[in-house]
C-alpha cells in the first residue's frame, strides 16, 4: 500500500489518536490559526500575511512561484480547508512536496499539488505535479466537480492522503481519485504563483486543518531495505542453516545450500503460526520458456497461514493478472509489475493483519500490504475469503507455506517478526 513512512510500534502507543480497523486517526491540529511559525517561505518573493485566521497570499511581478511550507513533513494524512482565490490568478495547495537546489543555490519546489483553478476550464482541486510530471489527474471528464467550484467564494477542499491512493474533494463533491506511489512523504505548502502583471492579486487560505493517518497494516515503505532481520524477527532462512519443515509431518526433502533453498518434493512450513506478521523473503525464478505453459514457468507461492497466496512466478514484462506474480491469487492482481528476469533475485515484504473473530463469526477481513522489489503492489488491501488452493478461513494462527509447484524456485534470507496489530 507507501502509499508510507515505517510506524513499528504497536496501537497503544499512539496518543490523541483513534483506532478504524486498519489505521490510527490522530487528533485534528491547526495549521496558521494563531501565527506562521511553523512554516518557511521557499521559491519566489510573493508575500504572505496571516489576518484573523486567513492566511493571504500576495503577489508579487517577475518572481518565481513562491511557497508557504510547513517546516514538517507529513506521509498519510487528512488536510481540510477553505480558500478563496482572485479569478485572474492560479493557485494550488502542496502536499507530499519536497525541496530541490539549482545550480546557483535556488529551491525548486517539487510534488503533488491540488490545484487552484479558477478559469474557465475549473480544475481546481485536480492533481499536478509541481516541477515534475505534471498533469496527473486534471477534472476534464469529471464536470460535477468542476461545477462544484464557486468563483469569488470561499471554497472547501478536502485531501485525503493513504499510501499510494491519493483522492481530493470540493465542496463535498468527489474529485480527483489518483493512485501514485512516487512520493510518500514531504510538506504541505501554500502557492502563489509568479505573474507579470505589477497589480497585487490575492489568494486566501482557512480554518486549515490536518490529522495524520498511521497505518498499522502499512508498516513498510517503498523502496527502502529490508534484508537485515530487525530485532524479536525470526530468521527462518539464513546463511548457514534453515528451520522450514515439511507439511506432512515427515522429512523436508527440499535442498539447502550456501543459504539458498531450493523447491523439489512436497509443501514447505514455518515452524512457527502466526497473526499479525512482518516477513522478508527473497525468491529466484526459474525459466522454462513456458514449455508446459506459463503456471509452470516458476511457479510457486508463498502462503499466509496456509490460507492466502502471494503468487511466485516468471512474469517478467507481463501485464498484472489475478494469476500473475505478486497476485493475491485468483482474486486481485498487483497493482504494477514489477518483477525481475528470471535467474535475478527478487523480494517480497509483506505486512499481514489476520481476520478477527468473535468466535466463529468473522468480523473483519484479513489485511495485506505488500512491496515487490522496493515497489508498492498491495496498498492495505482486505482479504474478504482464502485464495486458490488455501485452507478455510477461521480464527486460529497458522504456519506460512511455501509451496512446491514442480518448479526449482530458490528461496533465501526469509524472516518473519511477529505484531500486535488489533485494535486498543
Amino acid at each position: 500500500m507507501n502509499k508510507a513512512v515505517i510506524f513499528l510500534i504497536t496501537i497503544s502507543l499512539f496518543m490523541g489518536c483513534s483506532s478504524n480497523s486498519s489505521r490510527v486517526e490522530c487528533e485534528w491540529k491547526s495549521l496558521g490559526l494563531d501565527n506562521l511559525d511553523a512554516f518557511v517561505k521557499r521559491g519566489g518573493k510573493a508575500e504572505y500575511e496571516l489576518k484573523d485566521g486567513v492566511i493571504i497570499g500576495k503577489t508579487r511581478p517577475k518572481t518565481p512561484n513562491t511557497f508557504l511550507c510547513t517546516k514538517k513533513n507529513y506521509s498519510d494524512f487528512e488536510l481540510v480547508y477553505e480558500f478563496k482565490v482572485d479569478p485572474a490568478l492560479n493557485s494550488g495547495v502542496q502536499f507530499r512536496s519536497n525541496v530541490r537546489k539549482g545550480k546557483n543555490g535556488s529551491e525548486r519546489v517539487w510534488g503533488y499539488q491540488c490545484e487552484i483553478d479558477p478559469s474557465e476550464r475549473a480544475w481546481s482541486t485536480g492533481i499536478y505535479e509541481e516541477g515534475g510530471r505534471g498533469w496527473l489527474n486534471p477534472l476534464k471528464n469529471n464536470e460535477a466537480a468542476r461545477k462544484a467550484f464557486k468563483q469569488n467564494e470561499w471554497n472547501k477542499v478536502r485531501i485525503l492522503a493513504v499510501g499510494g491512493h491519493l483522492k481530493t474533494w470540493i465542496n463535498g463533491v468527489a474529485s480527483a481519485d489518483l493512485k501514485d506511489s512516487k512520493t510518500a512523504t514531504g510538506f504541505i505548502a501554500f502557492q502563489v504563483h509568479s505573474v507579470r502583471y505589477s497589480e497585487e492579486r490575492l489568494v486566501m487560505w482557512k480554518n486549515i486543518k490536518i490529522r495524520e493517518i498511521k497505518s498499522i497494516t502499512g508498516l513498510v515503505e517503498p523502496g527502502k531495505d529490508y534484508s537485515k532481520a530487525p530485532a524479536q524477527a525470526q530468521q527462518i532462512i539464513s546463511p548457514s542453516a534453515h528451520l522450514m519443515q515439511a507439511e506432512d509431518g515427515g522429512e523436508l526433502n527440499w535442498l539447502f545450500k550456501n543459504g539458498v533453498l531450493q523447491v523439489n518434493k512436497g509443501q514447505a512450513l514455518t515452524p512457527e503460526k502466526y497473526q499479525d506478521f512482518q516477513a522478508h523473503i527473497e525468491f529466484n525464478v526459474n525459466e522454462n520458456n513456458n514449455k508446459y505453459g506459463w503456471q509452470q514457468n516458476g511457479n510457486s507461492g508463498f502462503y499466509i497461514q496456509q490460507r492466502y497466496e502471494v503468487q511466485v512466478l516468471n512474469c517478467f514484462g507481463m501485464k498484472p493478472e489475478k494469476q500473475s506474480c505478486g497476485a493475491l491469487y485468483k482474486f486481485k492482481a498487483a497493482d504494477v509489475n514489477a518483477c525481475k528476469k528470471a535467474g535475478e533475485w527478487q523480494s517480497y515484504d509483506i505486512v499481514f493483519r489476520a481476520a478477527r473473530w468473535k468466535g466463529t463469526l468473522k468480523v473483519e477481513n484479513a489485511r495485506i500490504t505488500v512491496i515487490h522489489n522496493g515497489v508498492l503492489i498491495h496498498d492495505d488491501v482486505a482479504i474478504p475469503n482464502k485464495t486458490g488452493a488455501g485452507k478455510l478461513e477461521g480464527p486460529e494462527p497458522r504456519p506460512i507455506r511455501l509451496q512446491e509447484h514442480t518448479n526449482p524456485v530458490q528461496y533465501r534470507n526469509f524472516w518473519v517478526k511477529k505484531l500486535n496489530l488489533s485494535k486498543k
